[in-house]
């Protein structure tokens, strides 16, 4: 059984999810740089209806490639999470 597109295909939905909030989250990182809670509020909502629809899309379509699908989308989603606290880490420490 080859699992390769649909755990391909989740890695980029989810990098795909956290692209609004990320871009944000990476502008409230420069000093000097206000970024309006009300936005990012918006990504964060934009993100979180993406990601559901994309699980939908695959569950309507692929019932049995859900499974896959939904971890390698939550995996990337949280591997890019990761990586943007410890950035967020080093630049609350002085570091970054």
């Amino acid at each position: 059984m080859d699992i390769a597109p649909e755990v391909m295909a989740g890695v980029l939905c989810g990098l795909v999810g956290c692209a609004a909030p990320g871009f944000l989250f990476e502008r409230a990182l420069k000093k000097g740089t206000r970024v309006s809670v009300g936005l990012g509020v918006a990504s964060i909502l934009a993100s979180f209806l993406m990601l559901s629809l994309a699980l939908l899309a695959v569950r309507v379509l692929a019932a049995e490639k859900v499974l896959p699908f939904g971890c390698a989308m939550v995996a990337a989603f949280l591997l890019f999470w990761a990586v943007e606290a410890v950035r967020g880490w080093m630049a609350a420490n002085g570091r970054l």
